[in-house]
């Protein structure tokens, strides 16, 4: 009976001894600590530590205040991976929340996650606004590397805007660098020089050769002082593009800064990075490796691209098959093309094709019946020499109705051709020229501009978000859209002007004689008067625009002519949008 006092004294024991050691476990240590680590993260774009921290919180801290910090932690998780029901989810809560706050001390690291996703959804004018509407709150210097990185925000957005507040980017400019310098991060001066954008960029094309050299040499002098880190990777994405012209040092920096980018889980950008490489791929002529990423990106990360990504991977998919002459692979990727990216007004011009060779088809089987006819009188006339005279008015009269019919089937056949040649030229939406129309234009006009030694620009536009207008507004809106667009160019081109609907919301026009300024002009007119239609709640449509211009001694091909445009289009659209960027002399 003694033992009995003993077993519940060390059952006790022990279950004390547990209950201590889970709740060692289990204890949120040094919070402060972890909380400064995880805005810490933010900033620096972090991803793979933020996910960490996190799981941290939600295991040991749940008895802390840890939402507001958990919201804006995977706010910019989900941004870096392009989770866009995430996003969407909880960029609406924290508004509904009204968290932004400016007496909070984390406030200028919320205002910078809620700014930064607005512009990486390219809602760039939701982004402006936010900043305008709290910018008081940076009257003052600069106190930390957050309120650097917000002012930088604020510098960059503010270069884009069409308001007053441009001309006060330069001001919070200066007060970021200053305070970057004094804090002595070299990866916060980095942000703050790549923040300013292409007027701190060594550019071959406008900068005289000094200045060209000292811009370059603080650029490299920056990078080199810089650990593995997002923004480095960003700046090594547009060195490796469109600074570097040796072709390995540029494929290697691109494959350096899309590694950093894996690394710290910042799959958005990396895939953009990828984008680049596989053109530059292109570009250089490796036709395989080029293939092989497409295909990888497309299996990887199909569901996370956009419309515009999506076609260019399979028109790029296209054109590789059709040029080693694999033309099953080449239609198979046509089809694509035309199945997932291409409305199904632009499906018309595939089925008016196949129309058009049925077509073909009847009228030959049509010929052959009445030549068959024709025989069986003759038959017939061998066959009896006594009916001779009667076969004879009877072959006129079959011949005569014969050639009545053939005529009128010749007449109706030749009526249908030219009606069914005028629609294979027109695009059934907008009644613009089509495809095919504009191709044999440009094919002539760069034809008479080699013979004549005179200038020919080509511009390739593709009008902004035109998904999400779809999305929002409905087909018919996108449809008026599109119309209207063709309006507004058709009455600001010159009478020698072409242009025409190259697929989807993509428009090329052709201009002989003219001028990349000219042509900048003309993309001013065209945006300034499509920007004023307004229709049901939907406004400031915008359009973007690469421009190509073939001088007198070029003896550039049409595709290569029109494959520049496309890629200057590329860094438009992924520039911000609305804006016509051009190849370089």
């Amino acid at each position: 009976m003694k033992l009995k006092p003993l077993i519940l004294t060390a059952l006790l024991v022990m279950t004390l001894i547990t209950f201590h050691s889970n709740a060692q476990e289990s204890r949120c240590t040094n919070y402060g600590s972890v909380i400064s680590s995880l805005y810490n993260s933010i900033e620096t774009l972090n991803v793979k530590k933020l996910k960490a921290i996190n799981k941290y919180l939600k295991n040991h801290c749940v008895h802390n205040n840890i939402e507001t910090h958990l919201l804006f932690s995977e706010l910019t998780i989900a941004d870096a991976e392009k989770d866009r029901n995430n996003i969407e989810l909880i960029r609406n809560k924290i508004i509904a929340l009204n968290i932004l706050d400016k007496s909070n001390p984390r406030f200028a690291w919320h205002l910078y996650v809620m700014a930064q996703s607005w512009f990486w959804d390219s809602k760039t004018e939701k982004a402006i606004a936010l900043l305008s509407e709290y910018k008081s709150y940076f009257i003052g210097e600069p106190k930390n590397s957050i309120e650097v990185r917000a002012l930088s925000l604020i510098g960059g957005y503010f270069d884009n805007a069409e308001s007053s507040i441009e001309k006060e980017k330069n001001t919070y400019f200066d007060k970021a660098e200053i305070k970057a310098n004094e804090i002595g991060d070299p990866e916060l001066i980095l942000y703050v020089n790549f923040r300013k954008g292409s007027e701190a960029y060594p550019d071959i094309n406008t900068d005289s050769a000094v200045e060209y050299k000292k811009k370059k040499d603080k650029w490299v002098s920056i990078l080199d002082s810089v650990n593995s880190c997002v923004t480095k990777a960003e700046v090594l994405l547009y060195w490796g593009y469109l600074e570097i012209e040796d072709k390995n040092k540029s494929l290697s920096t691109l494959k350096e800064a899309i590694q950093i980018l894996s690394d710290f889980g910042v799959t958005r950008t990396a895939l953009d990075g990828s984008i680049l490489y596989i053109q530059l791929l292109q570009n250089y002529g490796e036709v395989s490796e080029a293939e092989f990423m497409i295909n990888k990106l497309i299996e990887d990360h199909y569901s996370l691209m956009d419309d515009y990504q999506i076609k260019k991977l399979y028109e790029w998919l296209f054109e590789l098959s059709k040029s080693q002459k694999r033309f099953e692979d080449a239609m198979k990727y046509k089809d694509n093309y035309y199945e997932n990216l291409l409305s199904e007004d632009d499906k018309s011009q595939k089925e008016l094709d196949e129309l058009l060779a049925e077509y073909k088809v009847e009228e030959q089987k049509s010929a052959n019946r009445i030549l068959e006819q024709s025989l069986e009188v003759t038959k017939l006339e061998k066959e009896n020499e006594k009916q001779k005279n009667y076969i004879l008015v009877m072959f006129i009269i079959t011949l005569s109705i014969t050639v009545l019919l053939l005529s009128l089937i010749v007449y109706r056949s030749q009526k249908s051709k030219n009606e069914l040649s005028k629609l294979a030229m027109i695009d059934v939406l907008t009644g613009a020229p089509n495809r095919r129309a504009i191709t044999l234009q440009a094919t002539k006009e760069l034809a008479i501009a080699q013979r004549k030694c005179q200038n020919l620009t080509i511009l390739l536009a593709d009008l902004d978000n035109f998904k999400s207008i779809n999305d929002i507004y409905g087909h018919d809106m996108g449809d008026f859209v599109l119309k209207k667009f063709a309006d507004i160019a058709s009455e600001n081109i010159r009478a020698m002007d072409k242009f025409g609907r190259w697929g989807g919301e993509e428009w090329l026009f052709i201009l002989p004689a003219t001028s990349i300024e000219e042509a900048k002009n003309l993309f001013e007119r065209l945006s300034s008067k499509l920007s004023k239609v307004e229709v049901d709640g939907l406004s400031n449509i915008t359009f973007s625009m690469g421009a190509v211009e073939l001088y007198s001694n070029s003896d550039s091909d049409l595709n290569s002519l029109i494959r520049k445009a496309d890629d200057k289009l590329y860094i438009a659209k992924k520039s911000g949008k609305n804006r016509v960027c051009f190849a370089p002399k």
